[in-house]
């Protein structure tokens, strides 16, 4: 675990925790434990910009433009800095468009 760590360059309780959380030692596989991450990762929540068709356009237009995810997240918030519907992470701008 500790060369798998070095080799990563991240502390070896984490590829600890990793093992352990998916298989431990002898069951551990790479792709189940992938599947299994996406799998916990799922939330049930529908996106922010889902229902919000407006935003949602007004973002894929600036992305059109060569705008990142970040720069346009920005953007709606100095737009629409009363509307709290208005204030998307980047992260949720990724996951929508």
């Amino acid at each position: 675990m500790r060369c798998i760590a070095r080799r990563l360059e991240c502390p070896p309780s984490t590829i600890s925790r990793e093992i352990h959380r998916n298989g431990g030692y002898d069951g551990y596989r790479a792709a189940a434990a992938d599947q299994a991450t996406w799998d916990r990762a799922h939330r049930p929540k529908q996106c922010k910009l889902a229902p919000h068709r407006s935003l949602a356009k007004g973002d894929a237009a600036k992305l059109q433009q060569q705008w990142s995810p970040q720069q346009s997240a920005g953007w709606l918030k100095r737009t629409y800095p009363s509307q709290e519907r208005a204030r998307v992470s980047h992260e949720t701008i990724y996951r929508s468009l």
